[in-house]
């Protein structure tokens, strides 16, 4: 097959050029032995772009589990010497999921009338997304669709790991926090309404502090529909705003910036740009196809802005590891592993490695932030029964022993 390729010499020259070769994997050689290295590729007559679009939509109701089996169970029927359409066939007649046993029967026909793996998942791209579909494809060229198949399950295994982490995490503190909002529920509507008449049948004035929680109970209650009406109309206000770019980025910029959050955010975020690259590198899919490919799966757009910058370095002939260091919010220490990567040429691997300690170090630090966020809501609603407590109960017992 005919190649155009984009490639950067020692030095940092850009050359283009066209390779006639049998696979993807045999032009890098090429180019490496020439003491080039492989920007992008691009296939003269083929049904494969090497430009895509990362998507991370979800749409088909195939949740990510599922695409983790299945590709855990491709990997392993191609490991053993069996075909890859034969293998996808196998899985969808023991597919238990009805819309994605429909969806391998619609890729074995593809299959079965000559278009490539690739070609025929990329008519499912909302279910496997642009990046799956480009490591099949270049799989297929350099003909290592086991190994990628075992790093595209690795991968998948990997971000549903760190999601379940996290939720799993932050259960326990939101759990809290559900019962803290019954209990102040239950005070404002059932509670002090009771006191209330306590203090008029006694005929005596409520203390002050008394009087502020009556009062502000019964304007709760009174205008509980009000209230609540308001509270939706801010919410569907924010969740407005919240999707505008200017909300965004402010978003963004609190994300990476708060004190208690930010070292955590930091991390993850980098650390999967850091494993998003490196897999793809891994999978041999070229530097800065690489980059396009992962951008939109990160959605800071900070860290989208190191992306746009690192594609222009790479274009530029240039390393990557500048770019790195100039970002403030990426880890220390990142960019010089980086620059030696790329001086040693295991890029992939480094960026690899890289992005799954940060991403366990952010695990950490969540947490760290959890194990402090916990206590903090239990001494919340200990405040606040405290002060119900002292502001109600007291002046009670108070009244019934002056009447003793």
């Amino acid at each position: 097959m005919e190649l155009r390729y984009t490639a950067k010499s020692r030095e940092g020259q850009l050359t283009n050029g066209v390779l006639n070769t049998a696979s993807l994997s045999e032009a890098q050689q090429m180019l490496r032995e020439q003491g080039l290295f492989p920007l992008s590729f691009q296939e003269s007559k083929s049904h494969t772009a090497s430009r895509f679009t990362f998507s991370t939509k979800r749409r088909s109701g195939i949740r990510r589990t599922d695409l983790l089996m299945l590709t855990s169970q491709l990997a392993i029927m191609c490991q053993s010497g069996i075909d890859l359409a034969e293998a996808i066939r196998s899985a969808a007649e023991d597919a238990r999921n009805p819309r994605l046993r429909k969806l391998l029967d619609e890729l074995f026909r593809d299959i079965s009338s000559g278009n490539p793996v690739s070609v025929a998942m990329k008519q499912h791209v909302d279910v496997f997304g642009e990046a799956y579909v480009a490591s099949i494809a270049a799989a297929e060229s350099a003909g290592t669709i086991n190994e990628v198949l075992s790093r595209l399950a690795e991968q998948i295994r990997n971000e549903i790991r760190l999601r379940s982490t996290l939720q799993s995490t932050l259960a326990y503190p939101l759990i809290l926090i559900g019962i803290a909002a019954v209990v102040v529920n239950a005070l404002v509507f059932f509670v002090l309404p009771q006191f209330g008449k306590v203090f008029v049948s006694l005929g005596r004035p409520a203390p002050p502090m008394t009087q502020l929680l009556l009062d502000t109970a019964q304007v709760l209650r009174n205008h509980s529909l009000l209230l609540l009406a308001g509270l939706v109309i801010t919410m569907l206000a924010l969740w407005r705003i919240r999707h505008t770019e200017q909300a965004t980025r402010c978003w963004d910029r609190i994300v990476l910036n708060l004190p208690l959050l930010r070292d955590a955010s930091r991390l993850l975020l980098a650390g999967r740009m850091f494993r998003l690259i490196g897999t793809m590198l891994q999978t041999g899919i070229p530097l800065l196809e690489s980059v396009r490919l992962c951008r939109s799966a990160v959605k800071n757009q900070f860290f989208r802005r190191v992306f746009d910058n690192i594609e222009r370095e790479v274009l530029n002939g240039n390393g990557i590891a500048k770019t790195i260091r100039e970002a403030n919010f990426i880890p220390a220490g990142a960019a010089q592993m980086i620059a030696t990567a790329e001086k040693t040429g295991k890029l992939g691997m480094v960026m690899l490695l890289i992005g799954e300690y940060y991403e366990d170090d952010g695990e950490r630090h969540v947490r760290q932030l959890v194990r402090l966020l916990e206590p903090a809501v239990i001494v919340v609603m200990g405040v606040f029964v405290a002060i119900v407590v002292l502001a109600v109960i007291v002046p009670l017992l108070d009244v019934s022993t002056m009447s003793h």
